[in-house]
C-alpha cells in the first residue's frame, strides 16, 4: 500500500501535519511506538500545565480568607499527588481521543510500532515495508542524559510516583525546571535549581530573566549555577556548604529523538538541517517541530508541520519565519514575542520601551493577580511595535494580542486607538500604548 505521506511521531508537528494532510486529500499513515500526542500531550506541555494550575489553586484556596471566605484553615491544606495526577490523565486522554477522532475524521491512519526509513521512499514498521512519496520526520525531542547525577530522575518518569521528594534538586536549565521548581514550592516542598548555565531562560528578554530570578529569591528557591558547585564523596557542596536534596530531576536542554535510519541525512549540531520549507538534505523527506532544532515550542512545531503540508501542495511559506510568542507558564507567567530589547540595541534603531504595572489594573486587582507589567519596545520615527514581554497570571493568552499587532507591522497609536473592555487585564495594552514621552 502506498502513501503520500508518513508521519514518524505524533506529537504537536506530526499530528497537527497528518489532520491537514488528511483534509487537503494526502493519503497519511502516522507511525508512533508509543504516544499519540507525544511529549507535549503524554508528559510534557499538558501534564506540566494541568499540575501547575492544581498548584496555584492551592495557592488560591490559602487567599481565601482575604477574598471574604471565612471556615478555610490554610495550615490544615494538604496536597494530594496522586488526585492532581487523575485529574491529569483525564484532561490527557480527553485530549488524545481528539487527536484520534480527527484523523479518523479525514481519513489518517495510525501505527503504534517503531519506524525504520529505509530510503527516501519507503519506511519499516510492524515488520511490513511501506511505500510513501514524501517522509515526515517529527520525533520531537527529549532531556539529554547527564553524567553529573547517575540516579537523576527523568521527567518522562515524574508522574509515575507514588509520592513526590521533600526537597528535589532540579538539574538544568529552561522554561521547564522554572516551572517545575514553582510547582514544588507551591505546595510546600523545598526544590533547588541546580542550573547548568546561566541564564536560565537564554531566549527571553533579560528584564523579563531579572524579573524571574527576583522572584525565585522572593520564593525561596535557591539557584547554584552549576560552576559554583562541587560533587565530591556523593556531596554537593555550593560555598563550602553540602546541599541537601532527597532526589534529582533531570530537566536539561532537549536533544533530537532521531528515528532509526538506513540513510544519512545532515545533522547541525544533533539535530537535523532543514531549509526553509523544512525539507532536509535528502528530498522528499522533511523534519518539523524539535526534531530540526529550531524551536522547543509547540505551536512552532505546529506552525512548521503546517507549512510542510502546504510545501507538499506547492505552497511554499515566507521566506523569513514569522514571529511567535515564547510562553513560560511560571507563577506569574511569563510571554513575550518579537525582538527583545538586547535584539533591538544590537541593530542600531532609536527605539524607546513604555511600561505599564497590573497594580494599576482594575481587573488584575480585583483578581487578586497584579503582580507583573507589560513592556512595549518601539522604534521611535514610526513607533512601530517591536517587542512585547509580559509578566502576568494571564500572559500566555494576553501574548497573542501583541502577535497580531507585530504581524500587521502596528504602532502604539495603533494599540491607543483600540478600546479594550473595561475592567479587563488586557487594557494594559491600551494604557501602554498611551503613555507618551
Amino acid at each position: 500500500m502506498a502513501y503520500d505521506l508518513i508521519v514518524i511521531g505524533s506529537g504537536p508537528a506530526g499530528y497537527v501535519a497528518a489532520i491537514r494532510a488528511g483534509q487537503t486529500g494526502l493519503k497519511t499513515l502516522v507511525i508512533d511506538k508509543k504516544y499519540v500526542g507525544g511529549m507535549c500531550l503524554n508528559w510534557g506541555c499538558i501534564p506540566t500545565k494541568s499540575l501547575l494550575e492544581s498548584a496555584k489553586m492551592m495557592r488560591k484556596v490559602k487567599q481565601a480568607k482575604d477574598f471574604g471566605i471565612l471556615g478555610i484553615d490554610p495550615d490544615a491544606l494538604s496536597f494530594d499527588w496522586q488526585q492532581a495526577i487523575r485529574r491529569t490523565n483525564t484532561v490527557v486522554t480527553k485530549l488524545s481521543r481528539g487527536i484520534e477522532f480527527l484523523w479518523k475524521k479525514n481519513g489518517v491512519e495510525f501505527l503504534k510500532a517503531e519506524a525504520r526509513i529505509i530510503s527516501a521512499t519507503q519506511v519499516q514498521a510492524d515488520n511490513r515495508i511501506l511505500d510513501t512519496k514524501n517522509i515526515l520526520i517529527a520525533t520531537g525531542s527529549r532531556p539529554a542524559k547527564q553524567e553529573f547525577f547517575k540516579d537523576a530522575l527523568e521527567l518522562e518518569d515524574l508522574y509515575s510516583l507514588v509520592e513526590l521528594p521533600q526537597k528535589p534538586l532540579l538539574y538544568g536549565r529552561g522554561a521547564n525546571l522554572i516551572e517545575l521548581a514553582q510547582f514544588f514550592a507551591l505546595i510546600g516542598k523545598k526544590p533547588t535549581i541546580l542550573a547548568t548555565d546561566l541564564p536560565l531562560m537564554p531566549q527571553l528578554d533579560g528584564y523579563l530573566e531579572a524579573f524571574m530570578q527576583k522572584k525565585l529569591k522572593k520564593d525561596k528557591i535557591s539557584v547554584i549555577p552549576m560552576a559554583e558547585a562541587l560533587l565530591a564523596a556523593g556531596k554537593l557542596l555550593h560555598n563550602d556548604a553540602e546541599v541537601v536534596y532527597d532526589m534529582v530531576i533531570n530537566a536539561g536542554f532537549r536533544k533530537a529523538v532521531l528515528p532509526a535510519m538506513e540513510l544519512e541525512l545532515k545533522l547541525e549540531n544533533g539535530y537535523i538541517a532543514t531549509d526553509r520549507n523544512h525539507q532536509s538534505s535528502i528530498p522528499g523527506i522533511y523534519a518539523a517541530g524539535d526534531v530540526n532544532g529550531k524551536s522547543y515550542l509547540a505551536h512552532v512545531a505546529s506552525a512548521q508541520g503546517l507549512e510542510v503540508i502546504a510545501a507538499l501542495h506547492g505552497t511554499p511559506p515566507a521566506e523569513e519565519e514569522r514571529s511567535h510568542p515564547i510562553n513560560i507558564y511560571t507563577d506569574p507567567e511569563l510571554a513575550q514575542i518579537g525582538l527583545t530589547e538586547e535584539q533591538v540595541k544590537s541593530s542600531g534603531l532609536e527605539y524607546k520601551i513604555n511600561q505599564y504595572p497590573l497594580t494599576a489594573n482594575g481587573k488584575a486587582l480585583a483578581e487578586g493577580e497584579s503582580e507583573g507589567f507589560i513592556r512595549i519596545i518601539y522604534e521611535t520615527h514610526y513607533r512601530e511595535v517591536l517587542g512585547v514581554q509580559i509578566a502576568a497570571a494571564n500572559a500566555t493568552d494576553l501574548i497573542s494580542e501583541a502577535g497580531i499587532l507585530i504581524e500587521l507591522e502596528g504602532t502604539t497609536y495603533d494599540l491607543a486607538r483600540t478600546i479594550h473592555a473595561h475592567p479587563t487585564v488586557a487594557e494594559i495594552y491600551m494604557d501602554a500604548g498611551s503613555i507618551v514621552e
